[in-house]
């Protein structure tokens, strides 16, 4: 039939690439709405990196940081060099345990600055059996 000149194979191909660009739309429209949901984070704070954690094949970064009591939270990361470094928090006042971020750039925070934050500062002992025989104090922040 000369009627006809659609070619069936481009049908697939055509109908795959029309796909994917609604759902690229869809997931940058997403994300410039939350985007803009950041930019009303009226808290501000010092969070503290803790430990990576795997699920399924992605690494996230696990840290926490207090808003009136502790609020753990985490973020898409594979950089091991963060754990137990200290980082800017932005958090929405109204709701910190869904709304909050952290600024990946690292803190020297002092201590006053910590105890502000709500830290604390904790003793803990390591045994030296090798060496010495007695058990070492050591400090960190929680």
């Amino acid at each position: 039939m000369k009627g006809n000149n659609i070619n069936t194979d481009l049908i697939g191909p055509i109908l795959f690439c029309g796909i994917m660009f609604l759902l690229f739309f869809l997931s940058h429209k997403d994300a410039d709405e939350y985007n803009k949901y950041e930019k009303t984070f009226k808290g501000e704070t010092i969070g503290l990196a803790t430990r990576f954690e795997r699920k399924g094949k992605i690494d996230y970064l696990r840290y926490y940081f207090y808003a009136n009591k502790k609020i753990l939270s985490e973020i898409y990361s594979n950089d091991d060099n963060l754990v137990n470094k200290f980082f800017r928090v932005k958090y929405d006042l109204n709701n910190p345990e869904k709304g909050n971020y952290i600024v990946l750039e690292e803190l020297k925070p002092d201590s006053i600055t910590l105890v502000k934050a709500g830290f604390t500062k904790t003793k803990y002992y390591i045994y030296d059996g090798g060496v010495t025989c007695k058990y070492i104090e050591k400090s960190k922040w929680k």
